[in-house]
């Protein structure tokens, strides 16, 4: 007969709940965006030049010079398209959420303790909501935010991403309820009773 020892210590069991719940999350750069952006780029400066060559040559003949000048100018585009793209590096993780809080890497290393977080807002931009941005406001620096580009980041949903934040920052960094909620009117006196006087 075979016994198995289930018992483990609780300072275990702990650690390895939280870790389960709440793992160490890597976002990298999307490459959706990047691509979208270049080739956007090079079709609008392509149809300006083909349509600035029409203009100074003339009629038929400025369109057919517009058009050899837009297609001669394709192949440099390409090449330096191509050539800035192999310069971005896809796989370096430009965000990170872990029990210590959240590490961003735009032009230089931040990290953000859960502690140091006063607020986390999402926004949706543009005229068709096409931009998804989080703005992350610290306490320790005065009235400072980081701004996240969500939508440039490989993590899904956007708004999901939020939530996990959110979720993140309840765990590690409890607060009031009327923390989380920017309308609540926060009162310091325990004598208070909820009345105001008339």
């Amino acid at each position: 007969m075979v016994q198995c020892d289930l018992s483990f210590d609780d300072e275990h069991s702990t650690m390895s709940t939280t870790e389960t719940s709440f793992p160490r999350r890597e976002f990298t750069r999307a490459r959706g965006p990047v691509y979208f952006a270049l080739f956007g780029g090079g079709v609008i400066s392509l149809y300006l030049i083909a349509k600035g060559a029409a203009a100074i040559s003339g009629s038929w003949f400025g369109l057919v010079a517009g058009i050899l000048a837009a297609a001669a100018l394709l192949a440099s585009y390409v090449t330096g398209a191509l050539k800035l793209l192999s310069r971005v590096d896809f796989s370096k993780v430009t965000l990170a959420m872990d029990h210590e809080g959240i590490h961003v890497a735009h032009q230089a290393e931040t990290s953000i303790p859960w502690t140091s977080i006063a607020k986390i807002r999402y926004y949706e931009v543009g005229r068709f909501k096409q931009r998804k941005i989080i703005l992350i406001e610290r306490l320790d620096m005065g009235k400072s935010e980081v701004r996240i580009d969500a939508d440039f980041l490989n993590c899904g949903s956007p708004r999901d991403l939020y939530e996990t934040m959110k979720r993140y920052r309840r765990y590690f960094a409890p607060m009031s309820e009327s923390d989380d909620n920017g309308n609540a009117l926060v009162y310091g006196s325990s004598s208070w009773t909820g009345l105001d006087d008339d």
